[in-house]
Parts: C-alpha cells; sequence; structure tokens
C-alpha cells in the first residue's frame, strides 16, 4: 500500500513491481476469504458434533461422581479422575464406530456404562456390589 502511494501517477501503469505485488495482494486477499468460508464451515459441524457428543459427556460425569459419592459406603472406595479417564477412553476405543453420529452416541452410552461397571465391580466386597447396582440404576432412572 505504501508503494501505491509513492506511486507517479503518470508512470503507475508501468511499474510492474507495483502491478505484481497488487496481484499478489489480490490473490493472497482471495486465499483468506476461502480459507474463512472454511472455517465458518467447520465451526458449524464441530458445534453441531459437540451437541450430538454432549450426552455422552453427560453419562461420563455422573458415573465420575456416582463413583467419587461411592467412598461415603466404605472409605477404601476412592477413584482417582486419572484411572476414571483411563477406563472412559479404553470403553471409547472400544466402541463400534458407525455412520449415523446418534447410533454412535447411544453405542458409545451403553460401553462406557459397561466397561466402568465392570472395572468397579472388580474391586468391591459382594455387600456393596448390590448397592452400587442400585445407585446406578437410580441414577440412570433419574434421567
Amino acid at each position: 500500500m505504501q508503494q501505491l502511494s509513492d506511486a507517479d501517477p503518470a508512470t503507475i501503469l508501468q511499474n510492474t513491481a507495483l502491478i505484481e505485488s497488487l496481484e499478489v495482494t489480490k490473490k493472497t486477499s482471495t486465499e483468506i476469504k476461502e480459507q474463512q468460508a472454511i472455517a465458518k464451515d467447520t465451526e458449524i459441524k464441530i458445534n453441531s458434533l459437540r451437541e450430538i457428543y454432549r450426552k455422552v459427556a453427560a453419562e461420563g460425569a455422573m458415573l465420575y461422581f456416582l463413583l467419587i459419592q461411592f467412598c461415603i459406603v466404605d472409605h477404601m472406595y476412592q477413584y482417582s479422575l486419572e484411572s476414571f479417564t483411563t477406563f472412559f477412553f479404553k470403553a471409547i476405543d472400544k466402541t463400534e464406530a458407525f455412520e449415523d453420529e446418534e447410533v454412535r452416541v447411544l453405542a458409545l452410552r451403553e460401553v462406557i456404562r459397561f466397561v466402568i461397571y465392570q472395572w468397579v465391580s472388580r474391586g468391591l466386597f459382594e455387600k456393596h456390589k448390590q448397592i452400587f447396582r442400585c445407585q446406578l440404576t437410580f441414577r440412570l432412572m433419574q434421567k
């Protein structure tokens, strides 16, 4: 832009460096507009998918907070967020991929419930397994 303002109006058409610079600027501007359009479409897709997968996140949060409260039953039942996320991600990896996102969400929720249930049940006393199953069932019924 500085070159354009400093150019002599009488010889502006003969200034090839200025013309090439303006063409590069125009091309860059066009590329930026295209990238902005792609970014806007991507943002819309991400927001849509985030809303679809929000159910999976809510399910995970519900399960985690259920486990955190289970230390009331016995003080040795204390689960870390790190171990929970390990099993949560294992469940995600075990879930079959589907074309339809809604079907994938339902499958994710089932597999996550089952994997977390197996993991927790493995470490519970027999007398506390029934309590855990009841609490899990009640939480699921609250939805």
